[in-house]
């Protein structure tokens, strides 16, 4: 296995931030100052670059108010670990993992702002996103700007992916209205578009009982909000984030994306819940090669 953590040199934005969100996510411990040191994890199981069979590049975006400390702190704290001891069934892989806050920064692993990002990667335009808690906007935005590096050399494969991580709406939290579903339609049809797979992960604490659904048929596709959404190739995943969970679901994604996403998924099968990746979803994986980023 090949693993190294790499650290951003990019100047981070001078920002003023609103003071009641400022205040809000200190008095919860959430909030810290953005930092040069994007968290970009290097590895995979593959023993180098050059013997992978497939090329991820996969990006996680969270949304960092209060009600997602602990969502969070498991990930920060197995994220690493996964990806050093990472053993997917249909690939041997080499994975470039970053993670986002949406908004402002959080802990020790979401330490880079989304927005900050966006906004120097794509000049005089403003991110469509201002809010912890607008993931469809983030994922339309990271989908666009991110810096995907499609670096797959003679028969391996190249995979992109992004990971919306929420409790909430997709647009400014609470509750789930028609600007939620119209945003998680931009993003879904944004994914296709560019051949990015597209996971949307809900903990076990949603604020409502529409957040599962949303998050779910912005991933794999199906109909919410009266809205038919079309299938990413990603996952939904779900369920409590304990020590052993995290690792599975975090290993399921990650080993999903580097054996080329899932197929146009049956109604019974659109999850990744239990995360049991040597079952249908590993059996069912296409291998899609993309020669073009």
């Amino acid at each position: 296995m090949y693993v190294r953590n790499a650290v951003s040199t990019q100047e981070p934005l001078m920002i003023f931030k609103k003071a009641l969100t400022a205040l809000t996510l200190s008095a919860a411990g959430m909030l810290s100052v953005p930092t040069a040191q994007a968290a970009l994890l290097i590895g995979g199981d593959a023993t180098s670059q050059a013997t992978a069979t497939s090329i991820v590049d996969i990006v996680f975006a969270i949304d960092t108010s209060g009600s997602m400390s602990d969502d969070i702190a498991s990930i920060g704290a197995k994220a690493q670990q996964v990806i050093t001891n990472l053993n997917c069934p249909t690939s041997d892989c080499y994975v470039r993992a970053r993670f986002f806050a949406n908004r402002w920064t959080s802990g020790s692993l979401f330490n880079e702002d989304a927005y900050d990002y966006v906004n120097a990667r794509n000049g005089s335009l403003l991110p469509r996103f201002d809010d912890t808690e607008d993931n469809g906007l983030v994922v339309q935005d990271l989908i666009q700007y991110y810096e995907w590096n499609n670096d797959a050399v003679g028969s391996q494969n190249y995979y992109k992916a992004v990971v919306t991580i929420g409790d909430e709406g997709t647009v400014n939290g609470e509750p789930v209205n028609t600007s939620d579903y119209t945003a998680a339609k931009a993003a879904n049809d944004a994914a296709i578009a560019a051949g990015v797979f597209l996971f949307g992960w809900v903990a076990d604490d949603p604020t409502t009982p529409a957040v599962g659904p949303l998050f779910q048929a912005m991933a794999v596709g199906g109909t919410a909000g009266g809205i038919t959404y079309g299938n990413t190739g990603g996952g939904y995943v779900s369920g409590p984030l304990t020590d052993v969970t995290v690792e599975s679901q975090l290993e399921a994604i990650i080993c999903a994306v580097a054996g080329g996403g899932n197929p146009v998924p049956e109604p019974a099968s659109l999850a990744l819940v239990g995360l049991a990746l040597t079952g249908s979803v590993a059996a069912a994986a296409r291998r899609r090669k993309q020669h073009q980023a």
